[in-house]
Formats: C-alpha cells, structure tokens, sequence
C-alpha cells in the first residue's frame, strides 16, 4: 500500500512541476540595433528584420529607426516596436541648456501621439513613473486606451542616451495585464545599454 501511495505521490508531484511550467513564456536574450547604439535585452520572439531608417522634418532629429514586429507568434503583444531618434547635437546645444530639457519632453510626447494615431488608438489615461537602465535615467509611460473597439495597454519605454534616444513600445489587451503586463515589465526590467 505505501509503495502505491509513493508512486501517486510522484506522479502528482510531476503532474504539479509540469503544469507550473507550461504557459510560461522563454526568453532569450538578443541584441536590438539602433543607428548608433544597441540594446541587450531578453525577447519572447527573435528579431529578423533590420530597423528600417526615416528622415524626418524635425531641425533637431537627424534621422528615425525603426523596427516593428506586428502580431509575434505565440503572443497575446498586438505589437512591439523599436524606435531610436538620432539628434542632431550642434542643433541642441545651439538650443541652450533650458530649450534641451523641453526637447526631451517635446519628444516624448511627439512619439506618444504619432503612435497613438498610427495605431489607430483613442487614450483614455496615462500614468508615468521614472527608472534607471544602467547609468541613464529613463520613464516608463502606460497609455490606458482604446483600440479597434477594444480596451488596450501600451507601455512605453523612453531612453534618452547621449548618442540618440530610444523607445520601446508594447501594446496588449487591457485584460492581459496579469500575464502580458507582467512579461512586458520583466522585458523591461532586462534591457542593458550595450
């Protein structure tokens, strides 16, 4: 009798370490590409695709990458994009130290709304909170909004670095929050300025 109660109990026990690990998410880290920076961080897809370059009509933004992986296998992500703005420095510093810190926040909020409209998005709330990739300061911005009928999360990740500045966006069904925000988050919480 105790060795049939021995095997039920490794048998559940393997029933248990089984179902704990399906439904989790791989990781594996890789590098993304800017125009002249790169970013380690660990990715639930492989990227195939080269970033693709703008020019653009902005006196301080020499030029836009980007990089957008639409409906990855496998994942509830309705899209993740990379985007990098190279500044033109002469242009900054001309601008002075004050007009340098409005750039930033113009910037930001000029990304904001541009992928709102590309994405076809209508917002209903935004939050913001600061965090430190490696030496540089950085913001994290969730846009509660609505998408296609749908209500929808898009966080996004603004890295100014010295050579241009990044964001790294992800968009999801508000009712994933649970699994899609917290993976979402540990992406974040891997990226290394390379």
């Amino acid at each position: 009798m105790r060795k049939q109660w021995g095997l039920v109990l490794v048998s559940v026990l393997v029933i248990l370490v089984f179902a704990a690990g399906c439904g989790q998410v791989t990781l594996t880290s890789q590098e993304v590409k800017g125009s002249m920076t790169s970013l380690q961080m660990d990715l639930p897809f492989t990227l195939e695709q080269q970033p693709q370059e703008q020019t653009t009509q902005n006196p301080y933004v020499k030029s836009i990458t980007n990089n957008m992986i639409t409906q990855a296998k496998g994942m509830d992500f309705h899209m993740t994009q990379f985007t990098t703005y190279v500044l033109d420095q002469e242009a900054v510093q001309k601008a002075g130290t004050g007009e340098q810190a409005k750039l930033q926040d113009k910037i930001l909020s000029s990304y904001l709304l541009s992928f709102e409209k590309h994405v076809k998005a209508t917002e209903q709330s935004r939050e913001s909170k600061a965090l430190t990739i490696g030496d540089h300061e950085a913001t994290v911005t969730t846009l509660y909004c609505k998408m296609k009928g749908e209500d929808e999360v898009i966080k996004v990740v603004f890295l100014p670095l010295p050579q241009e500045d990044w964001f790294i966006s992800f968009a999801y069904p508000k009712e994933h929050e649970k699994d899609q925000g917290k993976l979402a988050d540990q992406i974040i919480a891997s990226i290394q300025v390379k």
